[in-house]
Protein backbone atom coordinates (compact mmCIF):
# COMPACT_ATOMS: atom_id res chain seq x y z
CA UNK A 1 0.00 0.00 0.00
CA UNK A 2 1.21 3.20 -1.23
CA UNK A 3 0.75 6.30 1.79
CA UNK A 4 1.04 8.84 -1.12
CA UNK A 5 -1.85 7.11 -3.04
CA UNK A 6 -5.67 8.48 -2.36
CA UNK A 7 -7.96 4.85 -2.55
CA UNK A 8 -11.09 7.35 -2.06
CA UNK A 9 -9.98 9.39 -5.63
CA UNK A 10 -7.68 7.11 -7.11
CA UNK A 11 -4.90 10.17 -7.26
CA UNK A 12 -1.25 10.06 -6.25
CA UNK A 13 -0.55 13.26 -3.59
CA UNK A 14 1.94 15.90 -4.26
CA UNK A 15 5.14 16.01 -1.85
CA UNK A 16 6.28 19.44 -0.80
CA UNK A 17 10.08 19.27 0.95
CA UNK A 18 9.93 19.34 4.71
CA UNK A 19 11.77 23.08 4.30
CA UNK A 20 8.71 24.40 2.49
CA UNK A 21 6.46 23.22 5.79
CA UNK A 22 9.27 24.89 8.16
CA UNK A 23 9.59 28.00 6.48
CA UNK A 24 5.70 28.58 5.24
CA UNK A 25 3.52 26.39 6.24
CA UNK A 26 0.60 27.94 5.48
CA UNK A 27 1.41 28.54 2.02
CA UNK A 28 2.73 24.47 1.57
CA UNK A 29 -0.96 24.24 3.31
CA UNK A 30 -3.04 25.88 0.34
CA UNK A 31 -0.73 24.59 -2.13
CA UNK A 32 -1.13 21.37 -1.16
CA UNK A 33 -5.41 21.90 -0.89
CA UNK A 34 -4.87 23.51 -4.13
CA UNK A 35 -3.09 20.49 -5.91
CA UNK A 36 -5.46 18.09 -4.29
CA UNK A 37 -8.39 19.83 -5.78
CA UNK A 38 -7.05 20.53 -9.49
CA UNK A 39 -6.23 16.76 -9.61
CA UNK A 40 -2.93 15.01 -11.14
CA UNK A 41 -2.05 17.53 -13.39
CA UNK A 42 -1.01 20.16 -11.10
CA UNK A 43 3.15 19.71 -9.51
CA UNK A 44 4.02 21.02 -6.27
CA UNK A 45 6.39 24.06 -7.62
CA UNK A 46 3.22 25.66 -9.71
CA UNK A 47 0.92 24.72 -6.66
CA UNK A 48 3.22 26.30 -4.31
CA UNK A 49 3.74 29.52 -6.52
CA UNK A 50 -0.05 30.17 -7.24
CA UNK A 51 -1.19 30.00 -3.24
CA UNK A 52 2.17 32.05 -2.62
CA UNK A 53 1.01 34.80 -5.41
CA UNK A 54 -2.78 34.35 -4.09
CA UNK A 55 -1.40 35.50 -0.25
CA UNK A 56 1.32 38.13 -1.29
CA UNK A 57 0.49 39.50 -5.08
CA UNK A 58 3.48 41.63 -4.58
CA UNK A 59 5.69 38.83 -4.86
CA UNK A 60 4.64 37.60 -8.29
CA UNK A 61 8.70 38.48 -9.84
CA UNK A 62 10.10 35.87 -7.22
CA UNK A 63 7.29 33.69 -8.25
CA UNK A 64 7.77 33.35 -11.58
CA UNK A 65 11.85 33.35 -11.41
CA UNK A 66 10.68 30.24 -9.11
CA UNK A 67 8.44 28.40 -11.95
CA UNK A 68 11.31 29.45 -14.48
CA UNK A 69 14.00 27.80 -12.73
CA UNK A 70 11.65 24.79 -12.44
CA UNK A 71 12.01 24.62 -16.47
CA UNK A 72 15.52 25.40 -16.70
CA UNK A 73 16.32 22.05 -14.33
CA UNK A 74 14.23 19.89 -16.32
CA UNK A 75 15.55 20.16 -19.47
Amino acid sequence: MNPDYEASTGHQRVKFPLTRWLLAPLTTWRARRLAAAYGPGMDARTAWALARMAAHPEEISFAMNHLSQGEQDES
